[in-house]
């Protein structure tokens, strides 16, 4: 069944604003198309908000990945364009970041109800020639895991594509669920939030779910084990003691040794240039800046730009958490894949949030 366009465009918009609305989907992650013939589908443009997109906003691409006008489409519109050639049955393809089913995907490994696509970063052809090869070995899957990054679904329409979602979430969370320890940390009090001052990063927000906690306890430095936790918090987390002061200057990128604070009546920063810019720079935050910090006792302390960007950061540093706690045996990404990630969010996808 083809859609005509009209059709589409008014279904693949209320899918996106219905997938971010339930949280299957977060900022400009993911994407949603709609097949409209043999060789082409609407498709959701890159780096815009779902809830700002507009039926005109779509962009309509050919499974050769070509397309007319000025919108661009979505950097994983081959993805799109190989699993329509491949299956004449799909009308409706919704690629998600949802929760329990990353958590899940960044084992790098298939389950015994979703076959999981080899890691490759995102946008480039590395993915999309895993994510064709995962389709072609497994015909009559619907539902697939993407390594370290999300998942894909080939439907016949936007409630199939739900159906789907929903069904490998609920798989997904069963799995993650029996692997993290007891929670059996306790909360301590007496961290003031207000005390943390980042110029440029005034909203705080605080994670502090079960997997979070799990991993403040355990103390160790937590890698990137999915795309979005690197590109918006960074290739690492620090696990810092319940006190502001450090708390501030790993989010900075500072050392937060005894001698630091024996010197230190302020900040002194390991680079001016970060300092100057309130954290955030784009060369030097990737190696140095975080926009989170682990804190024993309380929990994922997470800055913003704006309380979408904190809100944001928690997310993802929750689901990060969760992925670490499930992926036991799996390092996390190399460090050179994340500080690009993080370096193209930064000079790219940030700025067309901002803008």
């Amino acid at each position: 069944m083809y859609y005509t366009e009209s059709e589409a465009r008014k279904l693949v918009i209320e899918a996106g604003r219905r997938l971010h609305e339930e949280k299957l989907v977060a900022r400009t992650w993911g994407n949603v198309s709609a097949r409209i013939s043999e060789d082409s589908f609407v498709i959701t443009p890159s780096g815009r908000a779902y809830e700002d997109l507009r039926e005109e906003d779509l962009a309509v691409v050919k499974t050769d990945c070509s397309y007319e006008g000025d919108i661009k489409p979505s950097s994983e519109k081959g993805v799109h364009a190989d699993a329509y050639m491949l299956r004449g049955d799909v009308s409706f393809i919704v690629h998600t970041h949802q929760y329990y089913a990353s958590a899940v995907a960044a084992d790098c490994r298939s389950t015994q109800f979703a076959p999981c696509a080899s890691y490759g970063l995102p946008g480039t052809s590395k993915l999309r020639k895993n994510m064709r090869a995962c389709i072609i070995a497994h015909p009559d899957a619907d539902a697939f895991l993407m390594a370290r990054h999300g998942t894909l679904m080939l439907a016949s329409g936007p409630d199939d594509a739900y159906a789907l979602a929903y069904g490998l979430e609920e798989k997904c969370r069963a799995l993650v669920e029996a692997r993290v320890p007891s929670y059996d940390t306790v909360k301590q009090a007496g961290f003031d939030t207000g005390r943390i001052d980042i110029r440029e990063m005034p909203f705080v927000k605080i994670a502090d779910d079960p997997f979070v906690m799990e991993c403040c306890k355990a103390g160790v430095k937590v890698g990137a084990y999915i795309d979005d936790f690197a590109q918006i918090i960074g290739p690492d987390i620090r696990v810092v003691e319940n006190d502001e002061w450090a708390a501030e200057r790993a989010l900075l990128g500072y050392s937060t040794g005894q001698t630091a604070r024996i010197f230190a009546a302020k900040k002194i920063p390991m680079t001016g240039a970060l300092d100057m810019m309130g954290g955030q720079h784009p060369a030097l935050n990737p190696a140095i800046g975080r926009n989170a910090v682990l804190v024993r006792g309380v929990g994922a302390v997470c800055i913003g730009k704006t309380e979408s960007d904190a809100e944001a950061a928690a997310a993802v540093c929750s689901k990060n958490c969760a992925a670490a706690c499930y992926a036991r045996n799996v390092r996390p990404m190399n460090a050179f894949d994340a500080r690009l990630q993080r370096y193209v969010y930064l000079t790219k996808y940030s700025a067309q949030i901002d803008g």
